[in-house]
């Protein structure tokens, strides 16, 4: 009989209503039988009695086309609009929709980024579908092993504390996005600037940036997709934050000055600098600075 999910005693600061390092034996807080799973390749199941229904709101398993292995995908859903409205009082109403409307690429990478997981964003900011997904090599599939793989295997649990308003000496989700949100330069019309960026050539931005004038949603986006498409020596692209402005209309303004510094460095040591980088990276951190100052 495997051992019940010890559930962290409310008001005791170690670690989250789950805590992190008391899962590592254990399942749900139901008792699974060791009973085979059998799923053809290519083939997937649901499997309701294996979720708890509060951590794991619903739990899938499926098998690789090739049959080398299996996906087991637990998942929740998480009321985003009441995370944000508990952790800062001053969003809202209409202001709360439209922040979280201007700044929705920006939140649906982070909870994709930290959780490892699947969006589902269909039912609004109400009701985020959230799947994470553990990888388990061919071998006998057993309900044990897949409940284990849900727990232990996927970031599941870190979600349901960190959604849990941080109680239990967790995160805070709703402060986590916003801090994201706030570290973030997002366009302002993202879908004009980047339609309009992507038509830009090289040569006419080249004459734009030499005007001197301020630079334009437009041309930053112009100049994110080239840098965004530079490579290292092992064909791997170099600067993603960058490149993210033009791909997803928004950067991480810390990690795209660690680029573009990263950037201007390797060009400055070039045995011959390339003036028109130069000139693409200064007019980058100067459409940076005028949306943050």
């Amino acid at each position: 009989m495997t051992t019940p999910q010890n559930r962290q005693p409310k008001g005791i600061n170690t670690g989250g209503q789950f805590a992190a390092d008391t899962h590592a034996e254990s399942t749900l807080l139901l008792d699974p039988a060791h009973r085979e799973v059998i799923l053809s390749p290519g083939d997937g199941d649901t499997f309701p009695e294996l979720a708890d229904g509060d951590v794991i709101e619903t739990l899938n398993v499926s098998r690789s086309e090739d049959g080398s292995g299996y996906f087991v995908s637990p998942a929740k859903t998480v009321n985003i609009k009441d995370l944000i409205a508990d952790s800062d009082p001053r969003l809202h109403g209409e202001t709360l929709d439209s922040w979280l409307e201007t700044n929705s690429p920006v939140i649906e990478d982070f909870l994709a980024e930290r959780y490892q997981a699947n969006l589902t964003t269909d039912e609004g900011w109400e009701e985020i579908g959230v799947e994470c997904t553990a990888q388990l090599p061919e071998g006998p599939l057993s309900e044990a092993r897949v409940v284990d793989a849900a727990w232990n295997g996927t970031k599941i649990v870190q979600l349901h504390n960190e959604s849990d308003h941080g109680s239990f000496g967790s995160e805070n989700l709703g402060r986590l996005i916003i801090e994201r949100v706030n570290g973030s330069t997002v366009l302002v019309d993202p879908y004009a600037a980047r339609a309009a960026g992507l038509r830009i050539d090289p040569a006419e931005l080249d004459t734009t940036l030499t005007t001197g004038s301020p630079v334009s949603d437009a041309s930053a986006v112009a100049i994110a997709k080239q840098l965004g498409n530079l490579r290292n020596t092992r064909g791997v692209i170099a600067y993603p934050a960058v490149g993210r402005l033009a791909t997803r209309g928004y950067v991480d303004t810390t990690a795209v000055d660690l680029e573009l510094g990263r950037i201007q460095t390797a060009n400055d040591q070039a045995i011959h600098p390339d003036p028109q980088l130069k000139r693409r990276v200064e007019a980058m951190q100067s459409w940076i600075h005028g949306h943050t100052a």
